[in-house]
């Protein structure tokens, strides 16, 4: 567990006691674990000398593993199928929000997991560490103004984005215009831990030593026909008081008619002096029929203080397109396709034949036998620079009220990889079954088995078989469930 969390943890559940008089909460507890059994590899070495040359021309060891061997060192390493390894990761999130605390405007929102691996020797990706706290903050609302201090999620253009520190929120409603601004220290990106978390140390020295203080603006702007927002962030490094990312970033929505709209934006970098991911779309949407067209520019951002920027990664730009029928009252049809390519990375590579361009298409189709029964299909196909991808996905649900549904499933991953051996495919088809007991109380129970097959020439192609076992329950608390109903008034007829 991080000190800051905890720490902001501590202080909002200063306030728990007054829940018992608060006029108002809700409380969502979800709890889920999982069996399951993974096969991993086994580094292993062999001396130069009893290497042998295998059918196809390359080298192994005499029973058949690849090798990869160094000129002028003394034994060449393989690897081997690991041993199986069987452990029932599980989880538990709770989201707490809590209002009329004594203040008018007033709010306390906590959300927060923990997790566990109840077999510590498999070390199952992502149970590590025990506790995170997503969000846990305390808000105070006005009819023009907003102050929230805590652990924060800010989402926009430039991605989500936490932070300890505070935020100030002001709003003009009838200008439909709001500024917002936050201040405080920078969480890793992709995660709710500081960035010196002992469970970040794989990037080790090439982190910075504290976490950075970031100040961030959004400003927006809002009308029946027209949505306009934009974002400023910046990040500045404690030990040195460099900024490690400067960026600011546009997005516009427009709806000039009833079934058309525009949607795009962009971002810049600042700190680099170039231009990073960007988009627009034209949109057209009708009861039956949804169509969209656009172009989209990905362009990957790192830091400044981070190494991966010096390789200079480079961006691509797609245009794409996709259309949804409502073919008739039971079958949805639906199909996108995009096609992709690589700008100008100035690097060359004469002995070798390169691409740089791609493509993805996709289609699928939902058919309701009955309000109980729903089928749908889908296939996707891929292909581009190094690799591709295919495979199908279909289910069949069957959900006689809201309270209970059960679905078959089942879907296919084909990876042919470019430069690779070891060529996968998977198989996956499994069942899911889910219950409202309560009104506050559902629970979920799954059952999957997964097949894969990679496809090697040599001893290393076994399979990766295992089966999967999960269950989830939820159970939801509110203030509402204690307020006591309010009286019946009686209209008897005259002479009853």
């Amino acid at each position: 567990m991080n000190f800051r969390a905890a720490a902001t943890g501590a202080a909002l559940l200063a306030f728990l006691p007054a829940a018992g008089r608060a006029q108002g909460y809700t409380l969502r507890l979800d709890g889920g674990i999982q069996g399951v059994s993974f096969r991993g590899y086994t580094a292993d070495s062999i001396p130069v000398d009893s290497v042998v040359r295998g059918a196809n021309g390359g080298l192994e060891t005499p029973t058949g593993y690849a090798v990869s061997c160094t000129f002028g060192a003394p034994v060449c390493n393989f690897w081997i199928p690991g041993p199986i390894r069987t452990t029932s990761p599980a989880v538990a999130q709770a989201a707490l929000t809590m209002w009329g605390l004594g203040l008018p405007g007033l709010r306390v929102q906590l959300n927060a997991y923990a997790t566990t691996d109840f077999n510590t020797a498999a070390s199952w990706p992502g149970t590590s560490p025990n506790f995170q706290m997503i969000e846990g903050y305390l808000e105070y609302a006005a009819p023009h103004w907003t102050a929230v201090a805590g652990r924060k999620l800010v989402s926009g253009r430039l991605g989500t984005y936490g932070f300890d520190g505070g935020q100030l929120t002001g709003r003009l409603p009838s200008a439909g215009l709001q500024l917002s601004g936050y201040l405080g220290l920078g969480l890793a990106r992709g995660t709710n831990l500081p960035i010196t978390a002992d469970a970040l140390n794989p990037q080790d020295e090439f982190r910075v030593g504290q976490s950075p203080l970031v100040a961030g603006l959004t400003g927006s702007w809002a009308s029946p026909h027209a949505e306009i927002t934009a974002e400023y962030r910046r990040e500045v490094e404690q030990e040195s008081n460099y900024f490690t990312s400067e960026r600011v970033a546009a997005s516009a929505t427009l709806r000039p008619f009833g079934a058309w709209s525009l949607v795009g934006g962009a971002i810049y970098d600042m700190a680099s002096g170039l231009w990073g991911s960007a988009d627009a779309a034209l949109r057209f949407t009708i009861p039956k029929v949804g169509v969209v067209a656009g172009y989209r520019r990905y362009a990957p951002f790192f830091e400044l203080w981070t190494v991966w920027g010096a390789f200079s990664p480079v961006p691509y730009n797609a245009v794409y397109g996709s259309l949804s029928v409502q073919a008739t009252s039971r079958l949805q049809l639906r199909v996108r396709g995009e096609s992709y390519k690589f700008e100008n990375a100035d690097a060359e590579a004469p002995l070798v034949t390169t691409q740089d361009a791609g493509w993805r298409a996709s289609g699928g189709a939902t058919y309701q036998f009955s309000p109980a029964w729903q089928a749908q299909a889908g296939y996707h196909e891929e292909f581009g620079p190094g690799a591709a991808s295919n495979g199908w996905d279909g289910s069949v649900t069957f959900a006689p009220t809201s309270r209970y549904s059960i679905m078959a499933y089942g879907n296919s991953l084909a990876r042919p990889l470019e430069y690779r051996w070891d060529d996968s495919i998977v198989l996956v088809y499994g069942m899911q079954a889910s219950v409202v007991a309560r009104d506050n109380v559902s629970v979920a129970f799954t059952v999957a088995r997964y097949d894969e097959n990679r496809e090697r020439p040599d001893a290393a192609s076994f399979e990766w078989d295992q089966l999967r076992f999960g269950a989830k329950v939820v159970l939801t608390f509110s203030s509402a469930d204690k307020l006591p109903l309010p009286k019946a008034i009686t209209n008897r007829p005259a002479g009853y």
